[in-house]
């Protein structure tokens, strides 16, 4: 693998962001979805499994009490430029708003008693509701 950024993959497939339940279910009728930090970053945070998406959840959202869900991103259905930021490639960016038609799974995180995210739930269509 090349250490030059623009030698690097372009990602591919499906990819992983995690969002609190309020944010996703304001957006999920719209045609968009944009995280909170978006206007800040001007990127969507998302990773290449879900095993992955435990490490940013618990290293920046154990204290947010907020109940959580995993949103499964089709990356051929997103209109903006899709990179990889930083070795090692586990940490798509998606630099755009992220059509709400792209998420193809809602999944639930699931938590300890501590808020420390333990894993996700089944998946289940964007167009419902997660269960609780």
């Amino acid at each position: 693998m090349s250490d030059a950024p623009d030698q690097w993959p372009t990602p591919t497939g499906l990819t992983y962001h995690l969002s609190p339940v309020p944010v996703w279910e304001a957006q999920r009728v719209g045609e968009l979805y944009a995280p909170e930090a978006f206007t800040d970053e001007g990127f969507v945070h998302t990773t290449i499994d879900l095993e992955t998406l435990l490490i940013p959840a618990n290293r920046y959202y154990t204290d947010d009490t907020r109940p959580y869900v995993c949103l499964t991103i089709d990356l051929a259905r997103v209109s903006g430029e899709v990179r990889f930021d930083a070795d090692p490639l586990i940490y798509p960016h998606i630099y755009g708003p992220v059509p709400t038609g792209a998420v193809t799974e809602v999944r639930t995180a699931q938590r300890s008693s501590t808020g420390v995210f333990i894993g996700f739930g089944d998946p289940e269509r964007p167009d419902q509701p997660p269960a609780q």
